[in-house]
């Protein structure tokens, strides 16, 4: 009898650990603010997108930041001299995984 059991106990725990996943990756585009000197992107990511991604059964796991240069434009008067950061977020990327 306890060779049944551990036997079982065995095949249960191998099975979980065969589980296949698929992954998806969503981007959301950053989009630039009205006056973009060397401001951060706006992004817009609503409750109601991610719930639909739940709803089919993807869970968000991580979500990780492109970033992009952004060079100032030396030919424009409204050019703010000195030290400014150059560097934002691009982009998002969530990162959605389901059992297959």
């Amino acid at each position: 009898m306890k060779k049944i059991c551990f036997l079982t106990l065995l095949s249960l725990g191998l099975l979980s650990c065969s589980d296949k996943w698929e992954y998806k990756i969503v981007s959301v585009k950053g989009k630039e603010q009205e006056n973009g000197k060397f401001q951060s992107n706006k992004f817009e990511v609503s409750d109601t997108a991610l719930n639909l991604f739940g709803k089919d059964g993807w869970e968000l796991v991580n979500v990780y930041g492109k970033t992009e240069t952004v060079h100032p434009n030396f030919g424009n008067d409204q050019y703010v001299s000195g030290l400014q950061p150059n560097v934002r977020t691009e982009e998002l990327n969530f990162v959605f995984k389901r059992k297959k």
